[in-house]
């Protein structure tokens, strides 16, 4: 059976390795990129992360070298293909190091299995659905912001990046005018794989949150579209207080007026004094 997007392989060239495949001829596999001394332990540890390759080049030219094997697709829900391509994408575009300890091979399995199966193992500890997620960008003062829909899923708007780099859509840019966005649906891990994130439902008090069967419809349903976005008035942080609370509100874009407006009033106040 030829492989299609998506597909598990096991490859059995020499001894046991899995790959994803994904269209073109290509794969992706675990590979490893540093080990200690005694790596032939089960206990050993190592350094792994996810490569694109031909699958002629990892298995050889014979087809008997290799098969397809999604053997869970009867018992675990099975990815949509956008969903698979863009955890790919995110995965080798941050360049994801995993650290292991055990078998390779076992690990290799479970990763690629991870990337055509939805399961409860990917669940965020600490997020509830419809939680608001706050991802702080390293080194600036502002936020990404999205909403959990459980399952280690979270949705949130970014700006004109397709690839929707972590706090690419926050108040990081200046003007005032709508451009598009687009609203993506990514695991929170892949994501941010440095785990820098927080629940933060901070304006609780304030706003009643909705009921979260209808944040988790409204969330889904607004899944891999285009959305406008503006800095000042629908931006991450607005998209994602507008689907718990009904209301869009952005502390960070209320912050960096008040301080304008204070920074206006006090050249204004010494210019009268002059």
């Amino acid at each position: 059976m030829e492989p299609k997007y998506g597909d598990v392989i096991k490859i059995t060239l020499q001894g046991d390795a899995w790959a994803l495949y994904v269209d073109n001829g290509e794969i992706v596999h675990l590979v490893l990129i540093d080990e200690a001394s005694g790596t032939n332990s089960a206990s050993a540890k190592r350094k792994v992360m996810l490569k694109k390759d031909l699958l002629s080049e990892v298995a050889g030219n014979s087809k008997s070298n290799y098969h397809v094997e999604n053997k869970y697709d009867g018992s675990l829900h099975i990815r949509e293909t956008r969903a698979i391509q863009r955890s790919v994408d995110l995965l080798l575009k941050n360049q994801v190091i995993y650290e292991i300890e055990g078998i390779f091979e076992q690990y290799s399995q479970l990763i690629v299995e991870q990337l055509r199966y939805d399961n409860t193992d990917m669940e965020c500890s600490g997020a509830n659905p419809g939680d608001l997620i706050e991802m702080p960008s390293p080194g600036l003062l502002y936020s990404h912001w999205g909403v959990y829909v459980g399952n280690g899923y979270v949705v949130h708007l970014v700006k004109e990046d397709s690839m929707g780099s972590s706090g690419s859509s926050s108040s990081s840019s200046s003007g005032s005018s709508s451009v598009t966005g687009y609203v993506w649906k990514d695991r929170l891990t892949e994501y941010v794989p440095d785990k820098n994130y927080k629940v933060n439902n901070k304006y609780d008090k304030k706003y009643p949150p909705r009921d979260v069967i209808d944040i988790i419809k409204d969330a889904n349903e607004q899944a891999w579209k285009e959305h406008k976005y503006n800095l000042l008035t629908m931006n991450c942080e607005h998209f994602a207080t507008k689907l718990r609370y009904s209301t869009g509100v952005s502390g960070q874009v209320q912050m960096a007026l008040s301080a304008v407006a204070g920074i206006v009033g006090s050249s204004s106040f010494s210019s009268s004094s002059i």
